[in-house]
């Protein structure tokens, strides 16, 4: 450990031995693999197992009432019946959106399949894409799964979402309480007298 200062040195030991039996040397984990080159794992027809924290998700943090838990995914390579090469999405778990109608937590079960078609830079600039390819992402060597399930996921979230017919019952309840309700009451009492 020449060249470290004191600091440094004590850092080092207290990150990477073990300080009861002072003995091992162990590296911190690694994370998961995130970053693939689509075009060779689709050829391979290689498959990607994981799941992300729902808190890691930044842009998916703004579309959502809380933030706890995680979604799993998995990513399979292949092809189409024309042997083109394809993605393969399943992502799966449970967002905390706002119901729109009590602005209550609205607990989303997210279930996704979709498969998108791998094209290279100059088909998606030439738009030599049939109309049936509207699922298609750009091929690249540096793929960011994380950011391709955070965008699968972005685009499935309802415009609106809401609970079922009768299942804001508690959104409502709190309302009747506070003063926004007794305004509206006011006003429909208004509308009474006036006809």
């Amino acid at each position: 450990m020449d060249g470290l200062s004191l600091c440094q040195s004590w850092i080092f030991l207290k990150t990477f031995f073990d300080r009861v039996a002072q003995k091992y040397y162990y590296a911190p984990p690694m994370p998961a693999q995130t970053v693939i080159d689509s075009l060779e794992f689709a050829r391979i027809g290689q498959e990607l197992r994981g799941s992300f924290a729902v808190p890691g998700m930044k842009r998916l943090l703004e579309c959502l009432a809380e933030a706890p838990g995680e979604v799993e995914f998995t990513v399979k390579g292949g092809h189409d019946p024309r042997r083109r090469p394809t993605l393969s999405l399943d992502i799966s778990g449970t967002l905390r959106l706002q119901c729109q109608r009590c602005l209550g937590a609205l607990d989303y079960p997210l279930r996704l399949s979709n498969t998108l078609r791998l094209v290279s830079a100059g088909e998606a600039a030439a738009g030599d894409l049939d109309e049936e390819d509207a699922e298609w992402i750009e091929a690249s060597a540096e793929l960011d799964v994380a950011a391709l399930v955070e965008d699968e996921i972005l685009l499935s979230l309802p415009y609106a979402p809401r609970h079922e017919e009768g299942q804001c019952g508690q959104g409502v309840t709190a309302a009747r309480d506070g003063a926004g309700f007794s305004a509206f009451a006011k006003l429909a009492a208004l509308k009474q007298k006036s006809n």
